[in-house]
């Protein structure tokens, strides 16, 4: 399979910048073919890269990709017990340094990886431990195809990224599209650097995060800010956008496209897609199906996918790829719902949606309505078994810097207009941090450790 990457066609045109350092489309080609040249006498198994946010980083990944040599993306803050973790996962492998030279090798020399594999990315793990996620050159390409026209790549100027490129969502979702389509990405270290661009009207072009990224970027800038000038395209993944921050997205950037997407890591990794132009973004409704995608839900309303970017299977867990994927669906684990016309809104995973009174309730709503309480920044719920009322739902709110804490009479009072009395939490505990990943997304089976006496909201 050929590249898909325009270095030639691109020529001189500036590919990356990285603090402040500009290479041409025609330098990273020259690059990644030195580097290819390198390969040559490597250990068997799986190389390791750290996704550190550097050029060579990314030379050496598409060096690697194209010479069809199977490789593993790995977090650079990962502690050493992290790493020797995955390591293990992988068995055979060995990681590289930016110069392509062995710094560490394993003691296995037989190989477990499945012949396709091209890539192996960690899940988050969100909701338990991570799993190594095999996918082949197949899946990336599919996916690189499905990302640039859902989201309108051709109608960019540049990119502005400072998503984890060991996260399926950096690498996979917006890097990779941007080179294939011989588009500029300028790669920045947080949202600091990005609000000074921004308030610099320095051109942005398309930008990405998950919604609590952007719930940050929101207060940054301050309330009623309109400095969206620069961005022409606003992608969001990685977690539900709740329907307030779709709002103030629209206001914060109004001559941009807004976009909310839902995806995993097991297909390479999007899923769905909605535009900001589609009347149903302004609803709870998550997106249609992208590329050569199908989805169907199982009678428990659990939302299954089939196509190209469903992954070869989990390295060293069979038992769990079995239950993951089953004649060619793979089972996501979200419950959802389905319109005639193929649109999907996500209404949580099976071990997150909460059963109160016999109704299955969406956090969603809940935590969209936590967040509108006068001085919260971030909200999230968690159901609390009791064994007298059975689920009662807890509500964890982090407050803006300054912002004073009412009583919980008071933050009942507030939600009882906005959701139905079974849908009010019981009790109330306020946190300094959510627990989420270093992706940002929420850690919901980490909820309980917030349970404290002195934090409780009376």
């Amino acid at each position: 399979m050929s590249s898909v990457y325009a270095f030639t066609q691109a020529g001189t045109t500036t590919a990356l910048t990285v603090g402040g350092e500009a290479l041409s489309f025609h330098e990273l080609r020259r690059e990644v073919e030195a580097r290819k040249q390198r390969l040559s006498g490597l250990p068997p198994g799986i190389a390791i890269l750290r996704a550190n946010r550097s050029w060579k980083f990314i030379a050496n990944f598409l060096a690697l990709y194209e010479a069809g040599l199977p490789q593993a993306v790995f977090a650079p803050e990962w502690t050493p017990s992290e790493a020797e973790m995955r390591r293990r996962t992988l068995g055979c492998c060995f990681e590289l340094d930016e110069d392509l030279g062995a710094s560490w090798q394993s003691a296995s020399s037989s190989p477990q990886h499945h012949p396709d594999t091209s890539l192996v990315l960690f899940t988050s793990g969100s909701t338990g431990a991570p799993r190594a996620v095999q996918l082949s050159r197949w899946n990336i390409e599919a996916n690189v195809a499905a990302v640039l026209k859902s989201l309108d790549f051709s109608t960019a100027r540049t990119q502005t990224l400072f998503l984890p490129l060991s996260y399926s969502f950096g690498l996979l979702g917006q890097l990779l599209p941007a080179l294939a389509i011989g588009l500029h990405t300028e790669l920045l270290g947080n949202l600091v650097e990005l609000k000074a661009r921004l308030e610099e009207a320095r051109p942005i072009g398309m930008i990405s995060g998950v919604p609590s990224h952007y719930e940050a970027l929101l207060r940054l800038l301050g309330s009623g800010s309109t400095l969206g000038k620069g961005v022409t395209h606003v992608v969001s993944a990685g977690a539900a956008m709740p329907l307030p921050l779709r709002q103030r997205l629209l206001q914060a950037f109004p001559s941009s496209r807004i976009y909310t997407n839902y995806g995993q890591t097991e297909l390479s990794p999007r899923v769905l897609c909605l535009r900001s132009d589609h009347p149903a973004f302004l609803s709870s409704a998550t997106g249609f199906p992208v590329g050569n995608l199908s989805v169907k839900l199982t009678a428990q309303g659990e939302l299954c996918v089939r196509g190209d970017q469903v992954m070869l299977g989990y390295l060293g867990a069979s038992e769990a790829t079995r239950e993951k994927v089953q004649d060619g669906w793979l089972h996501t684990g979200d419950v959802a719902e389905l319109s005639p016309d193929g649109l999907v809104t996500i209404l949580g995973r099976n071990d997150e949606l909460l059963k109160v009174g016999g109704e299955r309730l969406s956090p969603f709503e809940i935590e969209a309505a936590l967040r509108e309480l006068p001085g919260v920044e971030e909200a999230a719920v968690w159901g609390r078994e009791d064994p007298l009322y059975g689920t009662t739902l807890t509500a964890f709110l982090q407050f803006r810097s300054g912002a004073p804490c009412p009583p919980k009479r008071e933050l009942r009072q507030a939600l009882r207009e906005r959701l139905s009395v079974h849908k009010v939490p019981a009790d109330f505990y306020r946190v300094s941090q959510l627990p989420r990943t270093a992706n940002g997304k929420l850690q919901r089976h980490r909820l309980a450790e917030c349970v404290r006496p002195e934090h409780r909201i009376d």
